[in-house]
């Protein structure tokens, strides 16, 4: 999702609206996409189980889908300057949908992990053209409430599919959820070519826009202090997402609860579709009152989020652990947003590339960290790495954001 160094962004002053039909089209993409990616977590004590993981090799099959968006930020950023909009956006349909059933015959771990990787590659293409999109497009008043209506589709469509696929996997087995996923993953391709494809075509060249002119050297150097605290809260967003979400949380239902993968499935919804119902508001607040006035409260649930998860005891602490560490995320298109209002030379292709180098990392480091702490000390310890990286980033936007 990235772009060139010149910057295109429209004036507040122009008369462009909240919402236009590629913005539509836009959302319904991105509700399918993650309906079709999000069944991983809930479904992850059954492949556990089944393939006979330890708890390391559990998380490393989510650092496998981390890893390929790690290296592919960068040069994902590239390529969508060079090659337009039209090569991510095919690239990320097809990857997607190979993922998607690989993980439906996959009988070993590498399998696993090869479809893992695939989906990854998928996932850091579509995001990519995401990113580029929302911070690209629309007129930068709107910014905060656009991207959370983005990532309220993301999240309703996870919060879905963690229900269904969770359902469909006691009732049947695994395996189906993930064919009935790659299924709609297919169909989706359809949506993206038809749909959003038209409205994309040529965001990234510079006519029709008002291209600023490319900063000196000495205008394009952000502070180091405020840059810090924004690449260090989008690698503990992801590292609490990848280790709290997809793995300690699943694992604890799964091996300490005793859960079924329905029960783990619907506890994770309902905490989805509690952070659907923050994200409007909460694009608005910080549209109204400023973006920093809200990331720190954000980080604070995900830290009691964390900390609560080793202390449930049955399903409604469960629930409520997760419910926490989900809405604390409805602060998480805050971030870039953050971010491009401190780049000088705007939110480029290679800005772009940096921010999801950042966050992938995250994604990369947290799931093996966190499962390789749960098999060496227990699920209190994986909480504990995970709640640690969280306080760092809360004092650190304390210090250099709270202005």
């Amino acid at each position: 999702m990235r772009m060139t160094a010149a910057v295109r962004e429209r004036s507040d002053d122009s008369p462009q609206p909240l919402w236009d039909t590629t913005f539509g089209w836009f959302l319904l993409l991105c509700f399918l996409w993650n309906v079709g990616q999000g069944a991983f977590a809930p479904l992850l004590p059954k492949v556990m189980e089944d393939l006979h993981l330890s708890f390391t090799t559990a998380g490393l099959l989510g650092s496998g889908f981390a890893l390929t968006r790690f290296l592919l930020d960068l040069p994902a950023g590239i390529l969508a300057e060079r090659l337009g909009i039209p090569c991510l956006l095919h690239g990320a349909a097809g990857f997607l949908l190979a993922g998607g059933l690989l993980s439906t015959v996959a009988t070993s771990f590498e399998g696993m992990l090869m479809a893992r990787a695939l989906g990854g590659v998928g996932s850091g293409l579509a995001n990519m053209v995401a990113i580029l999109y929302l911070m690209r497009q629309g007129a930068p008043s709107h910014r905060n409430r656009r991207a959370n209506l983005y990532e309220l589709s993301v999240i309703a469509g996870m919060g879905i599919s963690a229900y269904a696929a969770g359902a469909i996997a006691t009732r049947w087995d695994w395996r189906v959820s993930f064919g009935l996923a790659a299924g709609l993953l297919g169909l989706t391709w359809i949506v993206a070519v038809r749909g959003v494809l038209p409205g994309m075509r040529g965001m990234l060249r510079e006519e029709g826009h008002a291209v600023a002119p490319a900063p000196r050297r000495e205008e394009a150097t952000a502070p180091w202090g405020p840059t810090l605290a924004v690449f260090v809260a989008a690698f503990a967003q992801a590292f609490a997402w990848g280790g709290g979400i997809s793995t300690l949380l699943p694992l604890y239902g799964g091996s300490a609860l005793g859960l079924s993968s329905a029960v783990i499935g619907e506890a994770l919804g309902v905490a989805f579709w509690i952070e659907v119902c923050l994200l409007v508001p909460v694009g608005w607040a910080a549209d109204a009152w400023g973006k920093a006035r809200l990331v720190i409260p954000g980080f604070a649930a995900m830290l009691l989020g964390t900390l609560l998860g080793p202390l449930a005891t049955g399903t409604l602490g469960y629930g409520v652990s997760y419910a926490c560490l989900t809405a604390g995320m409805s602060v998480w298109m805050l971030v870039p947003a953050l971010l491009a209002e401190r780049l000088a030379g705007g939110f480029g292709g290679r800005a772009a590339g940096k921010y999801r180098l950042v966050t992938d990392l995250g994604f990369i480091v947290a799931p093996a960290t966190v499962g390789w702490l749960i098999e060496r000390s227990g699920f209190a310890a994986g909480a504990a790495a995970i709640a640690a990286v969280l306080v760092v980033s809360i004092l650190l936007s304390l210090c250099f954001l709270r202005k």
